[in-house]
């Protein structure tokens, strides 16, 4: 959870003075205007104790000051011993300058929740930064989890961070599937740079058509312009799949046939409906239970994997084993038709059927011989 953003008990004694509870109200407005005559790091200490006021007034003008202070004064403050939750107040304000939010990254008194934040919405580089921090990584597994689950993290990235954690026995819970990536990481054995490199960078190429832009955020984007940017791209990327012809779709289906194990296994966790379709009949058992075990299938989804024989026996027994979609009746009837279903499952749900379901089922070839004779004595008993 996202650290939580109190008043400080105790203030710089400059700061008291400009915004403390004794202060007058015309200085604690100055101050909110950033009109009061405090240097950088208490500055920013009195923005972060206004904007987390009770007073509407003072609140709307500090985080109006926050947003618009000059980078060169932010820069000479974000680097000192401040506050823990003054640094995360305004790291949620500069994670998109870089050369502010690397100040931020460096800075030891920077809360491992921050980082954890930051870790779920910077670029490339930043996260290069967190990942390189081994002592906060293995002292707040989460971070570990924002990294993996922020689609611009290098994929080599995510392979250290979490052979770190496998190394020294870290479980690290917020990765859906963790046991199959350290499964897949430790057959996979480590990487030449020269491997590693070529693996960053198909991954990146699976990610354009198989990762939706917001995948990854645990917290809702900072302001508006995000939130609109985000739309934007994926309605823009929604709009391309459906123009796409034949040729282009099978091009899109290669980039993610030709990761490795551990990437797939990733871009199945955070990819979309198209990359779960395609990478689900993977001959890796791993890599398609991965799909299945995503936590953005849909019921439509796991309904049409119920009815394709095709695919491996592992998934339709976890579709059968799932209560939730058990519950759903185009599922039942599609796990009775999959000869893969175990058979105590689909009998247990025939009774739920429908007569016309039933009398197909009686008549089907291609269903084990006991589940038709099922059907057809139940069909008797209900024509009793």
């Amino acid at each position: 959870m996202a650290l939580e953003l109190t008043p400080l008990a105790t203030l710089p004694p400059a700061v008291d003075r400009a915004c403390g509870p004794k202060a007058p109200p015309p200085m604690r407005l100055m101050a909110a205007r950033g009109l009061a005559p405090l240097g950088p790091a208490d500055l920013l200490t009195a923005l972060y104790q206004l904007g987390v006021s009770d007073d509407a007034t003072l609140k709307s003008a500090a985080m109006k000051t926050a947003l618009e202070l000059p980078e060169k004064i932010l820069g000479g403050a974000l680097g000192e011993k401040l506050d823990a939750r003054v640094l995360d107040f305004f790291a949620r304000r500069v994670w998109q300058k870089p050369k502010l939010l690397s100040i931020v990254l460096y800075n030891a008194a920077t809360d491992d929740e921050t980082f954890r934040h930051l870790a779920t919405l910077c670029r490339e580089d930043e996260l290069e930064i967190i990942a390189h921090n081994q002592e906060r990584l293995l002292r707040s597994p989460g971070i570990i989890a924002a990294l993996y689950m922020n689609p611009k993290t290098r994929m080599s990235t995510v392979q250290r961070a979490v052979e770190l954690a496998v190394r020294n026995q870290v479980r690290v819970e917020g990765i859906p599937l963790f046991d199959e990536t350290a499964k897949a990481i430790a057959s996979s054995g480590a990487l030449t740079p020269e491997q590693a490199a070529a693996e960053d960078a198909a991954f990146k190429r699976a990610a354009e058509v198989a990762i939706d832009p917001a995948v990854g955020l645990s917290l809702t984007p900072l302001d508006e312009k995000e939130a609109e940017a985000l739309a934007e791209a994926a309605a823009e990327k929604a709009e391309a799949e459906a123009e796409a012809t034949e040729a282009e779709v099978e091009e899109k289906k290669q980039r993610l046939v030709d990761l490795n194990a551990t990437s797939k296994i990733r871009a199945a966790t955070l990819g979309n409906a198209f990359a779960r379709a395609v990478l689900i009949r993977d001959t890796n058992k791993q890599v398609a239970m991965a799909c299945i075990r995503s936590p953005a299938v849909t019921d439509s989804e796991a309904m049409r994997y119920a009815m394709n024989r095709s695919l491996d026996d592992e998934v339709i027994r976890y579709i059968a084993n799932n209560r939730q979609w058990t519950r759903l009746h185009g599922i039942k009837v599609a796990l009775c038709n999959n000869p893969k279903c175990p058979i105590p499952v689909s009998m247990r749900l025939l009774p739920h059927l429908g007569l016309r379901d039933l009398k197909s089922l009686a008549r089907s070839k291609g269903i084990p011989s006991a589940l038709a004779n099922a059907a057809k004595q139940i069909l008797q008993s209900r024509s009793a």
